[in-house]
C-alpha cells in the first residue's frame, strides 16, 4: 500500500481527516438560528414580458431592415443591456445583467418573450419590462437608421450616375459616331434606370418590424422542489462534517503524494528489494526504548532483538567457515533511525548467551553507543593513534554494564575519517579475540566513513524506520551496499506499532521464593532461595567445527521457517 491511495491516506493521516470533519461540522452548525422555518426561507420570483409582432408573415421575411432572427441577439448583447443598466442604475456590468434574462422569439407566432428570475417580485417585473421596452425602442430606431442610410446611399448613387451620363453625352457631341462612347452611354443609362427604380421603392412605405406589448410582466413565486438548503443546525453540521471529511481526505492524499518517507513494511521491502526478516516494534516511551535487554526482561522489544540474534546465527552458519568471530555491521540510510539502539541491544543478546561480544562505535560524528553501554561515555583513551599498532586488543576495550560485553570506541583520538580507517584495520585483530562483533556505523547516505567498514562485514543489517527513512535515501543506500560487497544484507524495520496483547509478555520469574505459609515449617520471608545452577552455555562453533544438523546448508527459506515458529510479529 502506498502513501497516495485513499486507504493509505486514511490509515496514515486519519487525524487530519477527523480534524477537517470537525471543522466543517463546527462551521456549518455555528450560524443561527438553530432551525429555519418555512417563512424564513428565501423566495425567488419569475416574471415574463411578451411582445407580439404586428405582422406574423414578416417573422421569416428577408425584406425588412432588421432580420427577425437577429432580434434575440440585439436584446441580449450590445446597446440594449447597456441601456437597461443605465435605466435601472444597476451596479454591475451589462453582460452580468443580461445573463439574468432569457430572450426567446417564436417565428411561428411572432412572440418575443423576456423572462427573468429575481429575489423580489418588483425587481423581476421591472427587469423584464425594461428589457422589453428598450429592445422595442432599439429595433424601431435601428430600422429608421437603416432606411435613412439606404435612401441617402441611393440618392448619392443617382447623382454619380447622372454626372457620368452628362460627361458621356458631352463627349458624344464631339464624336457622335464613336462606338465606345455609345456603348458606355447605354450602360450608364441602364444603371441609372435601375438605381432610379430602387430609389422609388425606398421612398415608398418601408416594410418594418413592429412589436406591440401583448402582456406586461407579472411576477410569480418560484415553486421550491428537489434539494434545498438544510433548515436545522444538526443537518447543517452533518453535511458540513461530510464535506470537511472529503476535503481532509483530499488533503491527506495530496500530502501522501508529497510524502517521500517509508510508512509501511510493504514499502520498505519494495524500496530495498529485501524481505523484512525482523520487525522491531515501537516502544511505549523513550525510557523503555533505550533500556538494554537482560535475562529477566521478556517483552516484544526483547523478543525482536533475540529473534534478530537467532536469524544472524543461521546466516552466520550458512556462510563459508572462518577461524574468527563474525562481524555484523549495522547501517541505516539516515540519522535517527534506531541504529545505535539496535546495536546495543543486539550486542547484549549475543553476550546474554555467554559469547564474548564487542560492540564497536564508528559513528564518530554523533557517538551514542557509549552512552547506552557505559557509565562514563566520554572517558578518553590513554593512547594516541600511532600507539594502537602495538597496543594489545584487550587494552583498547572498555567495560560495559553488560556481562561478556565490551566496547571499542576511538572517538577521542582523531578526525572521523582517520578513526574509520584505523578502526577498520583493528577489526581483524579484534575478531581473533572474541566470539561476536557488532559495529555501529554512521549513516550510509550522509557520510563516507562507513564505506571503510562495508568490505569487512560478514553480514550487514540495514535498519529502516517507518515514518522517518526516506525512500530515495534507502534506494541509494542499498545500491551502495550492493556495489561494495556481496555479504548478505538483512532488512530490519523499526518503529512499527505493537498491537499484540500485553498479557502475552506478562512473564514471571519462576525462580523466585515461594510465598510464606502458616504453621510449622514456615519459611522465613527474608530467606535466600536455593540457587539453581544455570546450564553452561556452549560457545559458538569455530571454523574447524562442523555445525550441527547441517547448519552450513541453511538458507533464507529456512530462516523464514524459523521466523514463522516465533510469536506473531506486530500488525502491519
Amino acid at each position: 500500500m502506498n502513501n497516495t491511495s485513499a486507504l493509505g491516506a486514511v490509515r496514515n493521516r486519519w487525524w487530519l481527516i477527523l480534524l477537517f470533519a470537525a471543522l466543517g461540522a463546527g462551521l456549518a452548525a455555528v450560524p443561527t438560528p438553530d432551525r429555519v422555518g418555512e417563512e424564513s426561507q428565501a423566495t425567488r420570483y419569475t416574471a415574463t414580458h411578451t411582445l407580439l409582432l404586428n405582422n406574423p408573415a414578416l417573422a421569416q421575411s428577408t425584406q425588412t431592415a432588421v432580420s427577425p432572427s437577429q432580434v434575440t441577439l440585439f436584446a441580449s448583447t450590445g446597446d440594449v443591456p447597456e441601456a437597461v443598466r443605465e435605466t435601472l442604475g444597476y451596479a454591475g456590468n451589462a453582460a452580468q445583467l443580461a445573463s439574468t434574462v432569457a430572450v426567446a422569439f417564436d417565428i411561428n407566432t411572432g412572440a418575443l418573450t423576456f423572462t427573468t428570475t429575481q429575489v423580489s417580485a418588483e425587481q423581476a417585473e421591472l427587469v423584464a419590462d425594461t428589457f422589453a421596452d428598450e429592445t422595442n425602442a432599439f429595433i424601431a430606431k435601428r430600422q429608421d437608421q437603416v432606411y435613412a442610410d439606404r435612401r441617402a446611399a441611393s440618392l448619392t448613387r443617382l447623382d454619380d450616375l447622372q454626372q457620368q451620363l452628362d460627361d458621356v453625352t458631352a463627349a458624344l457631341a464631339a464624336a457622335p459616331d464613336d462606338p465606345a462612347l455609345l456603348a458606355q452611354r447605354d450602360a450608364i443609362s441602364r444603371q441609372y434606370s435601375v438605381a432610379f427604380e430602387q430609389n422609388d421603392v425606398l421612398n415608398a412605405e418601408p416594410v418594418l418590424l413592429v412589436f406591440n406589448t401583448l402582456a406586461s410582466a407579472q411576477a410569480v413565486a418560484v415553486e421550491t422542489g428537489g434539494l434545498g438548503a438544510p433548515s436545522s443546525r444538526t443537518t447543517r453540521g452533518v453535511l458540513g462534517g461530510l464535506v470537511g471529511a472529503a476535503l481532509g481526505l483530499g488533503v491527506a492524499i495530496l500530502l501522501g503524494r508529497l510524502d517521500r518517507k517509508i510508512r509501511t513494511r510493504e514499502q520498505a521491502e519494495d524500496v530495498t528489494g529485501l524481505r523484512a526478516r525482523v520487525i522491531v516494534p515501537k516502544a511505549k516511551d523513550d525510557k523503555h526504548a533505550q533500556a538494554l535487554i537482560s535475562s529477566g526482561r521478556h517483552d516484544s522489544l526483547s523478543d525482536a532483538y533475540r529473534t534478530l540474534r537467532n536469524v544472524l546465527g543461521f546466516v552466520h552458519a550458512s556462510l563459508p567457515p572462518v577461524d574468527r568471530a563474525r562481524i555484523t555491521l549495522v547501517v541505516s540510510a539516515g540519522p535517527g533511525e534506531g541504529k545505535t539502539t539496535l546495536v546495543s541491544n543486539l550486542a547484549a543478546t549475543f553476550a546474554e548467551t555467554g559469547q564474548r561480544t564487542i560492540a564497536v562505535n564508528t559513528d564518530f560524528r554523533r557517538p551514542q553507543l557509549a552512552v547506552r553501554l557505559t557509565d562514563n561515555p566520554w572517558e578518553p583513551m590513554p593512547y594516541i593513534l600511532e600507539d594502537l599498532a602495538w597496543v594489545e586488543p584487550e587494552a583498547m576495550l572498555r567495560r560495559t554494564n553488560v556481562p561478556n560485553l565490551t566496547m571499542l570506541d576511538l572517538g577521542t583520538l582523531g578526525s572521523p575519517d582517520e578513526l574509520a580507517r584505523v578502526t577498520a584495520s583493528l577489526l581483524p585483530r579484534m575478531a581473533n579475540e572474541c566470539d561476536a562483533i557488532v559495529v555501529d556505523s554512521s549513516p550510509v547516505a550522509a557520510t563516507a566513513e562507513v564505506l571503510e567498514l562495508v568490505p569487512l562485514a560478514d553480514v550487514i543489517v540495514m535498519v529502516v524506520r517507518t515514518g522517518r527513512t526516506e525512500m530515495e535515501t534507502a534506494r541509494r543506500t542499498i545500491a551502495i551496499l550492493r556495489d561494495l560487497t556481496t555479504a548478505p544484507v538483512l532488512l530490519v524495520i523499526a518503529g512499527m506499532k505493537q498491537e499484540r496483547p500485553e498479557y502475552y509478555y506478562d512473564y514471571k520469574d519462576r525462580r523466585q521464593a515461594p510465598p510464606e505459609t502458616k504453621g510449622k515449617g514456615r519459611r522465613r520471608a527474608d530467606a535466600t532461595p536455593t540457587s539453581i545452577p544455570r546450564p553452561a552455555v556452549r560457545p559458538p562453533a569455530r571454523a574447524n567445527e562442523r555445525p550441527l544438523n547441517g547448519a552450513a546448508q541453511l538458507n533464507l527459506d529456512e530462516i523464514d521457517e524459523f521466523l514463522r515458529q516465533q510469536p506473531p510479529p506486530p500488525n502491519r
